[in-house]
Parts: structure tokens; sequence; C-alpha cells
């Protein structure tokens, strides 16, 4: 008899929290408060005898207003335990661009790193021709060893900024909602077990495939916030050596004037050259001309002479 009492409570309990869920969405509504508290209320010890137990999760308790309550007091963290994310980015000139990526390459391996994305590109302002980008994930224990390699092995060092974000409260934000969803989805799985008809079985199955949803994407978020911590980013830029410049050309009237008589110069060869090579062809045809007139002058004289007796 107590069994079937504890079965006919549970059912009505799982019945007005499918009711309610009929009304609202989301995880924070109404109907999902309604059926974690029908689960509470099927378990042995329900109404009328010991109370609930704490959440598993470690949720923090709600006000009349429905929002999140604050805690007293947090604990202190010590700095070795803080989650922080370093990221760097560095700039080096290297003789040879190839030689050198694969040079941090090594460095990085032996460091335990790896590569997280590599672009060798073409320069024009270097002598080189070739530049380098690439990223490194680096184990956050190494990471300041493994940045100092890379900006004094490789070449000469340019620039180096580095950032680190304290993500300590992101992290343990995160973990206590992956505790708080677990606990949550094995109260609904709880609920499916105790379902009556096949109405209440299709509801909580749903409820449950919207909750192990939400699982899945805190605990994605998790891994990459781990990701993150456990591995510090640099990016290396590397570039080669540097063409030379042109010298800036020097302005104003005697540069003006010496440009000008250089011009000049030039000309007066380019036309003296001209000259020179025309000069033996304007000899011969004078020649030929003045032959060419003397002889038509020798022969007009004898048409014009008159005649002898």
């Amino acid at each position: 008899m107590q069994t079937t009492g504890r079965r006919a409570l549970g059912g009505i309990a799982l019945a007005a929290a499918l009711l309610l869920s009929g009304c609202g969405g989301g995880s924070g509504s109404t109907a999902e408060r309604a059926a974690d508290e029908a689960a509470s209320k099927a378990q042995p010890g329900g109404p009328g005898g010991a109370a609930a137990a704490p959440d598993a999760a470690g949720q923090q308790s709600k006000d009349l207003g429905g929002r999140d309550a604050k805690p007293a007091s947090l604990p202190r963290i010590a700095p070795e335990d803080r989650a922080i994310v370093y990221t760097a980015d560095l700039r080096v000139r290297a003789r040879d661009v190839h030689a050198a990526a694969s040079r941090a390459e090594q460095i990085v391996s032996a460091a335990g790193g790896y590569v997280h994305r590599e672009d060798t590109a073409t320069d024009p302002d270097t002598r080189g021709g070739a530049t380098a980008m690439l990223t490194f994930k680096v184990p956050t224990d190494e990471y300041r060893q493994v940045l100092g390699d890379l900006g004094s092995r490789l070449g000469t060092r340019l620039h180096v900024e580095q950032q680190a974000e304290d993500v300590t409260e992101q992290v343990a934000d995160v973990d206590s909602r992956v505790r708080s969803a677990q606990a949550s989805l094995d109260r609904m799985r709880q609920l499916l077990a105790e379902a009556n008809t096949i109405g209440e079985v299709l509801s909580v199955e749903q409820e449950i495939a919207t909750r192990e949803a939400e699982l899945e994407s805190l605990q994605a978020r998790q891994r990459a916030l781990a990701d993150q911590t456990q591995y510090a980013t640099v990016t290396l830029e590397l570039v080669g050596p540097a063409a030379p410049r042109k010298e800036p050309r020097d302005t104003g009237f005697l540069v003006g004037l010496a440009g000008g008589w250089k011009a000049f110069a030039g000309t007066v060869g380019w036309l003296l050259t001209a000259l020179g090579a025309l000069l033996p062809f304007l000899v011969a045809f004078g020649i030929l001309g003045y032959a060419g007139w003397r002889a038509r002058a020798l022969i007009r004289r004898r048409r014009t002479a008159p005649p002898t007796a």
C-alpha cells in the first residue's frame, strides 16, 4: 500500500509538472522548477518526511524576486590556483625565413607545444622575399621560456606584446553549471522511469533532449576554457632582411640647374655623335655635287662659245 500510494503521489506530481511545462519554456522556467519539485516529492521522504537534500550541483539559493542570492563571502583563491589565459605577439627579423620557421617549430615541440596555424607569403620589401606567420600552442608552464627563446634564437626581435586574462570566475561558473545541468538531467531520467502513460513519457523525453543539448554546450565551453588555460597562444611573425632603401632626391635651384646642364650636355653630345656619323656622307655628296656643277658649267660654256674661222 505504501508503495502504491507513493507511486500515485509521484504520478500526480508528474502530471502537474507536465501541465506547467506546456505553459512555459526554457531550462529556467516554471516548468523546470515544477518538474524538479515533482522529482523531489516522488522520492521517499517527500511531504511529511525528511527535508529534501541539498542540490548536488551546489546551486545558489533564490530570493523572492527569482534572482540569484549573492553569497555572504567568497573564498580567496591563491595566485597559483587562478586560471590565466596567456597570449603573445612576437615579430622577428631573420636572415632565412624558412630556416627560422623550422627552428621555431623545433623549439615549441621540445617544450611540449604544437603548431596551430602557419602561413607563408612573399614580401617584396625584404631581400629574402618571404614572410611567415605562425601560431603556436605552448604549455603554460613553458610559456615564458619559449617566448624568450623565439625572440633571441631566431634573429633580431623587432616587437613583442603580451596579454594575460584572468578567467577564474568563468571557469568556476561553467563548472558549476555543468554539475547543475548533470544533476537536473539525472532527475529528469528518474522521472522518465516513473512515468505511467505514453504522454508522460513523450513529454519527459522531450525535456531530457533539451537538457542534454544544454549540457553538451556547457561541456564544450568547459573544454575550450581548459584548453585556453593549459596552453598559451604565441603568434610569431618572421620577416626577412630589409631591402636597401632608395635615397630621396634633393630639390632646389642648384639641383635643377645641374639636372638641366646634364640634360643639355647629353643632348649636345647626342647631336655631335649624329653629326659625326653623317659627316662622311655629307663630304661624299658635296664632292659629287661640286663635280656635277663644274661639268654642267663646262658644257654650257662650250655651247655658248662662237665658232672659230
